[in-house]
């Protein structure tokens, strides 16, 4: 169940947002994809999930070639995904934000539903019931009959990831699942997401956040340009020269910048010195 990026290219006009850029990600890992504003992270998922066409190369899932799919066929392959911006069923309870995922795999019944009452009965409790497993999962399931709306920003975070698990994905990619949470969400959202992990499950993580990355990463992909600069395991990224330096700029930048602030802090110290001292009452 490798997912396979091969030679994939996207083009926006004239733009090359991504630029030949080749990876395999395995199943029963986590990898996060970092890279600063523009290096093409949310560009990459969005062509695995349909969202995007790719312009060259193949993304490849089970020998299936996900390119040359409609989105909700990228779907029924394994393929789930969370956005940038919460995008929930806010007229939706939180329950039905689950259910309402179930429609493809249920389809076939619906005519059952309609005709015949007890399996109607049973397959609504069978449907809920699976529900709710998930939402437990997520410390969610007393909250199934609030409206989405009406969640914490937190929680609805967590809805959106549970909405994307509930059909069981071969791969869960998630962007910027941190964007906005406090640190005591950030946390609470890295323990469900350790949870998440299973062996046939490939996790992919578009994140700002390095603490959460590096915390939670079993491989990080850094992205530069468009281009694949680094892959390997967080201390090997950590202690990449040319990863810092597409972070923080060259050595001789990066200098400047620590010196610049042990002069912005002496400059400060030296201010509030001059502070106190005009302020100290005189003597009597």
């Amino acid at each position: 169940m490798t997912l396979l990026f091969e030679d994939v290219t996207k083009r926006f006009g004239a733009l090359v947002a991504i630029d030949k850029v080749s990876i395999a990600f395995e199943p029963g890992l986590i990898y996060s994809i970092i890279g600063p504003n523009g290096a093409g992270k949310s560009t990459l998922i969005n062509m695995c999930a349909g969202s995007y066409r790719v312009s060259e190369g193949r993304i490849r899932l089970d020998g299936v070639e996900l390119q040359a799919l409609e989105k909700y066929q990228i779907a029924q392959h394994g393929i789930a995904r969370t956005y940038q911006n919460i995008r929930l069923f806010d007229g939706m309870t939180v329950l039905q934000n689950l259910e309402v995922c179930l429609f493809p795999e249920l389809f076939g019944r619906t005519l059952a539903e309609v005709f015949l009452p007890g399996a109607a009965r049973r397959m609504k409790d069978e449907r809920t019931e699976r529900c709710l497993l998930v939402l437990a999962r997520f410390g969610l399931a007393a909250l199934a009959d609030e409206m989405a709306a009406d969640l914490s920003y937190g929680n609805q975070k967590l809805l959106e990831i549970a909405r994307a698990t509930v059909l069981a994905p071969k791969v869960l990619m998630l962007d910027e699942p941190a964007a906005g949470l406090n640190h005591g969400e950030t946390d609470r959202l890295k323990e469900k997401l350790r949870e998440l992990a299973r062996p046939d499950l490939t996790m992919i993580i578009v994140e700002h956040d390095m603490s959460l990355v590096m915390a939670l990463s079993d491989h990080i992909v850094v992205l530069h340009q468009g281009r694949l600069l680094f892959e390997g395991t967080p201390a090997e990224v950590q202690a990449n020269l040319a990863v810092q330096e597409a972070y923080l700029g060259s050595p001789g930048e990066v200098d400047g910048i620590r010196e610049a602030a042990r002069s912005r802090a002496n400059r400060v110290r030296i201010r509030a010195d001059a502070d106190i001292e005009r302020r100290r009452p005189a003597a009597l």
